[in-house]
């Protein structure tokens, strides 16, 4: 039975992105469709993180210079290169990528106030670097170099900058775009690292089709690269095999996988109901068709482990059979989907057991492609740069390679993709997990 979403239409007309294979749309695809790998020895600016890794995916060509958010406009130039000490890399990014999204959908605000358009932007939650409160610790130290911590509220105060937690809030990126662009419609900031961009992506909808915006900004920024965060993930995740060499470290539901490749990155996308879409004659890259989040897990009383256990392969097929219902698609009719293709043992067998289970009986294995064997995981910026590749993939008509695949380590009835030719179809399912279980997908089709 068709569930009918919403009679409200909505579609995506802008995109912008900050990636290890470059700043463009046409950087990611370049890289992706050429079967090149953005893994890479880290560069001497991470020598700090070699203890716990020798490769990943930064993102090279993002230096932070007023250069790299693709701004036209003076004023807003002006405001970005004053903000730049109190922007942290992540929220650079995700303006980045937003200033380049709208300049590709072609709308420019020219400084006026805009009640009917909004953010919904994902992030991780940010944390600082050490030395941003290295002061406030010298501070609490004695002549006999004993380090005394009741005195941080009074002494370690005065050694920590004044606007230092404006630079760690998650919701940074959706403020300063926000303000930036004189967005005073909703305004939203989704933590849910992974997970975060189609989450963005559905609440936008739901914003628009409410009636109380025509435009909104969604996407999601996010690092794995950051010397507390690389710390706190090597010793609670499971990373790939450091011997390995860099191009052949993420192998997404390949038997011989290992664990997960650290990144960046940031992506963003605008969302308009159609009809505002097409009253100002603009591009249409992609559908909105269905979204769905949630979360599955085991509650347990053993404090020596989580809280909460997560059944990610219930979560996975929980979303996956929500957004077929909601969208009213037969599993034959999805083109393609783009899996989170993490590369650790667990998450991946999870993963794949759920899309057997949902997809298996389709009358043609159903093609699957997973990008991150191309740039591991980016944080936050995984999901929304992973859209952007199967919007790509949609327009193009064709799918990427998935690097690394060579067999599965069970009998599976989907075909992970690994050639260039592969048809993408009309409609494809992005899907994206974090590592507490949070999981979510949204489907896109041809307009």
């Amino acid at each position: 039975m068709k569930v009918v979403m919403n009679p409200t239409r909505t579609v995506i007309t802008g995109v912008g992105l900050v990636s290890p294979f470059g700043n463009t749309l046409e950087s990611l695809h370049d890289g992706l469709y050429s079967d090149r790998s953005a893994i890479v020895p880290l560069p001497e600016s991470f020598s700090d993180l070699q203890d716990i890794l020798h490769f990943g995916a930064p993102c090279s060509e993002f230096t932070g210079h007023i250069d790299d958010f693709s701004v036209e406009s003076k004023e807003i130039k002006r405001n970005i290169r004053k903000s730049l000490k109190i922007l942290c890399r992540e929220t650079q990014m995700g303006i980045a990528s937003a200033e380049k999204a709208l300049r590709d959908a072609g709308l420019c605000f020219d400084g006026e106030p805009q009640p009917r358009a909004g953010i919904m932007f994902g992030s991780d939650y940010m944390l600082s670097e050490p030395t941003s409160t290295c002061g406030a610790f010298r501070a609490c130290i004695d002549e006999q170099g004993v380090f005394h911590p009741e005195r941080l509220g009074t002494d370690g105060l005065l050694g920590v900058a004044p606007l230092w937690l404006l630079i760690w809030l998650p919701n940074m990126p959706a403020c300063h775009i926000s303000i930036l662009n004189q967005l005073l419609g909703p305004n939203n900031s989704i933590t849910t690292n992974e997970a975060a961009c189609n989450s963005a992506l559905k609440y936008a909808h739901a914003t628009i089709t409410r009636g109380i915006a025509d435009v909104m900004i969604f996407g999601a920024t996010g690092t794995r690269l950051q010397s507390i965060r690389t710390f706190q993930v090597g010793i609670s995740e499971t990373l790939a095999d450091k011997n390995l060499s860099p191009e052949q470290a993420s192998r997404p539901f390949d038997k011989n996988r290992t664990g997960q490749v650290l990144g960046e990155g940031a992506g963003a996308m605008i969302l308009e109901s159609l009809e505002h879409a097409q009253q100002r004659n603009a591009k249409i890259l992609a559908e909105f068709l269905a979204g769905a989040d949630t979360m599955a897990g085991t509650h347990t009383s053993d404090l020596s482990r989580n809280n909460l256990v997560p059944n990610y392969r219930l979560a996975f097929a929980n979303v996956l059979r929500r957004v077929l219902e909601m969208s009213g698609k037969t599993p034959d009719e999805i083109g393609f989907l783009h899996a989170h293709g993490l590369g650790t043992p667990e998450i991946d067998r999870a993963e794949a057991e759920a899309i057997d289970e949902v997809f298996g009986n389709r009358s043609t294995p159903l093609p699957v492609v997973a990008a991150k064997s191309a740039f591991g995981n980016l944080g936050a910026g995984s999901g929304a740069v992973e859209m952007l590749a199967g919007i790509d993939a949609l327009n193009c008509g064709k799918l990427f390679p998935t690097r690394n695949f060579e067999s599965f380590d069970a009998d599976y009835r989907f075909r992970v993709v690994t050639d260039s030719d592969t048809p993408a179809g009309d409609c494809f399912i992005n899907l994206s997990v974090n590592f507490a279980g949070q999981t979510s997908a949204a489907m896109l089709g041809k307009f």
